[in-house]
């Protein structure tokens, strides 16, 4: 699981699942614009956005999809 360490946050490798956009099985991120969980392919799809749902887990802010 991925979580904030002090000033920090770990990323952790997570078990792969089916991705919310292209069904894809693959380690996912909660980085779709509203959270859902997608994978890398998919998240290079819309960068911006990808960019700013990790900005925003960076300062503590939760997507939908929260539990990853």
């Amino acid at each position: 699981m991925s979580e904030r360490a002090g000033r920090g946050f770990i990323i952790e490798a997570e078990n792969h699942q089916q991705c919310d956009f292209c069904g894809k099985i693959a380690e996912l991120r909660p980085y779709g614009p509203r959270g859902e969980c997608i994978c890398f392919d998919c998240a290079m799809k819309d960068e911006e956005t990808t960019k700013a749902q990790f900005a925003k887990r960076l300062s503590g802010g939760e997507g939908e999809n929260s539990e990853q």
